[in-house]
């Protein structure tokens, strides 16, 4: 597992890993739904943009005092919350459920036998393509946005740029809890199922409740914790009882969670 020490060797894991990787590379790209799954990411993002544009600049125009530099963030985050985390929940099902249904796991692990190994590799080009994903939609979303209320209020650049890259950050573990639950449920209607329940449909519950605690238990949920991550506290219509990064520790401890539980049923279980 070290290398040989006397012929300088390579360690065996980084390199079967780096060669795996690549072929998970070439397994996601070579399909057309992961690009239409991007392209669905980008557009909505930027339909929901010009939407949220045009009201912020009605509201400026009956008050000019509106103008808020801060509506960028605001407005991505939600863009973030409402469309992209369900695209790259559709990628990460695609990605960790394809191959058992058409039963292209069997010759992918005889390659590699090593199971734990083929879903981090998996994981790892998942959770790339979609924490890049997030950042280029914040970044479509800005330039669409600038073009409604530029000429009102330029953006918080600091705020902007906290709200990529937190936006990347949460959606690339979204992508490791979502290729985890797929590897773990080898279905994608039941990963998606679980996926709009976490991301949206529990937290919503919890909230129309009425009850305070478990007001506060939806934001553990991680949507609603990553949207207070990216969103930088300023989400607009939701507000957790902690701020920081608290919120991004919740999810990542969600996306371990699920990456625990699909490598021991990806141990046991037949293919």
């Amino acid at each position: 597992m070290t290398g040989d020490r006397t012929t300088g060797t390579p360690p065996r894991f980084p390199v079967e890993l780096g060669r795996e990787t690549a072929a998970e590379w070439i397994r996601l790209t070579s399909l057309r739904s992961t690009w239409w799954v991007v392209a669905a990411a980008l557009c909505g993002m930027a339909v929901f943009a010009a939407l949220m544009g045009g009201a912020e600049l009605a509201r400026i125009a009956e008050n000019p005092d509106e103008a808020d530099s801060l509506a960028y963030a605001r407005l991505l985050s939600q863009g973030h919350f409402y469309l992209v985390q369900f695209t790259v929940l559709t990628l990460a099902g695609l990605a960790a459920t394809g191959e058992f249904g058409d039963r292209g796991v069997t010759g992918t692990l005889l390659a590699r036998p090593d199971r734990g190994l083929v879903l981090t590799a998996r994981t790892l080009v998942v959770a790339g393509v979609a924490g890049a994903l997030g950042v280029l939609a914040t970044a479509v979303g800005a330039a669409v946005l600038a073009g409604f209320v530029g000429g009102h209020a330029s953006p918080d650049l600091p705020a902007l740029a906290g709200t990529a890259l937190g936006a990347g950050l949460c959606m690339a573990l979204f992508a490791v809890l979502f290729t985890g639950a797929g590897t773990a449920l080898r279905s994608a209607p039941g990963t998606f199922v679980l996926g709009f329940l976490l991301l949206l449909g529990l937290p919503m519950v919890l909230q129309l409740s009425g009850n305070p605690v478990l007001d506060d238990l939806a934001a553990l949920a991680p949507g609603t914790a990553g949207i207070e991550f990216y969103a930088g506290g300023d989400v607009g219509f939701y507000t957790a009882p902690h701020d920081g990064p608290v919120n991004v520790v919740v999810v990542a401890g969600w996306a371990v969670a699920a990456q625990i539980v699909a490598r021991a049923e990806l141990r046991v279980r037949d293919v």
